[in-house]
C-alpha cells in the first residue's frame, strides 16, 4: 500500500513541475508573435514594374489629390487628418488655411468629399463629365495646372477604383461612354444565408508546444513507474 501511494506521489509531483513550465512556454510563445506591422498611410504608393496609366494616376493622386481627399479616397475626415502631424491637423485654423490663410495661401472648404466608395462622385454620370472637371477645378488651389495626360492618370486611378479599366489611348468620346456606375435596373430581391463565424486559425508552433509538453510529462509519468517496478 505504502509503495502504491509512493507511486502516486512520484506521479503527481512530475504533473505539478511539468504543468506549470508548459503554462509558461505556450504563455511566452504566444507573447513573442510577430506584431502587426505599423501602415505609413501618408507614404507614397508603391511603384510597379509596368505601370499603367492607372498606376501612374496613383502616383499623381498621391501627391496632387491626397492631401485632401484621404489615402482611401475618402475625404478630410476627422480620422483621416488625425495621421497627420499635429500641427498640420487643424486645417481651418486662421494662418493656415481658414477665413485668414498664410500668405500666398488659399481657404479650404469646410467639407472636401469623397472620391471613391459608395455614394462617391455622384454628380457625375460619365467619366468625360469628371475628367472635364478635374482638368478645370483641381487641385483646389492651383486649378488646371497639370499637363491633360496627368488628368487623364488621374481619372483613370479613380475609374480603376470603381471597377472600370481606362488606357492612354482612350479619346475624350470614348470616356464619354464609361458610365462610372451602370444604369439602373430592378433589384432582385436578395435572399440572406447566415455563415457560419470562421474558427480562428490555429498557431502551428503553439500546437508543437502542446504536444511536446504532453509528451514529455507521459514519458517522465513512465519513466518513474518503471523504475519504480524495478526497486520493488
Amino acid at each position: 500500500m505504502m509503495r502504491v501511494r509512493r507511486k502516486l506521489w512520484w506521479m503527481w509531483g512530475i504533473t505539478a513541475v511539468f504543468l506549470p513550465l508548459l503554462f509558461f512556454t505556450f504563455t511566452t510563445t504566444a507573447q513573442e508573435a510577430d506584431p502587426t506591422p505599423t501602415i505609413d498611410r501618408l507614404a507614397a504608393p508603391p511603384t510597379v514594374p509596368s505601370p499603367t496609366l492607372a498606376d501612374e494616376g496613383a502616383q499623381l493622386f498621391w501627391l496632387n489629390c491626397q492631401p485632401c481627399h484621404g489615402d482611401q479616397g475618402q475625404g478630410l475626415t476627422d480620422e483621416w487628418r488625425a495621421q497627420y502631424p499635429m500641427e498640420d491637423q487643424y486645417c481651418w485654423n486662421s494662418g493656415c488655411h481658414g477665413k485668414i490663410p498664410y500668405e500666398e495661401g488659399f481657404t479650404l472648404p469646410t467639407t472636401v468629399p469623397a472620391v471613391i466608395g459608395d455614394g462617391a462622385l455622384a454628380k457625375f454620370e460619365t467619366l468625360a463629365q469628371l475628367h472635364q472637371y478635374i482638368r478645370v477645378r483641381m487641385p483646389f488651389e492651383y486649378p488646371g495646372v497639370l499637363p491633360e495626360e496627368e488628368y487623364l492618370a488621374i481619372t483613370a486611378f479613380l475609374a480603376r477604383a470603381h471597377g472600370i479599366e481606362v488606357s492612354a489611348s482612350d479619346t475624350f468620346e470614348k470616356l464619354g461612354e464609361l458610365r462610372l456606375r451602370p444604369a439602373a435596373t430592378p433589384a432582385a430581391t436578395a435572399v440572406f444565408t447566415p455563415q457560419p463565424a470562421a474558427s480562428p486559425p490555429t498557431n502551428p508552433s503553439d500546437f508543437t508546444m502542446l504536444t511536446v509538453g504532453f509528451v514529455l510529462i507521459i514519458m517522465s509519468i513512465g519513466g518513474i513507474w518503471l523504475w519504480q517496478q524495478r526497486q520493488s
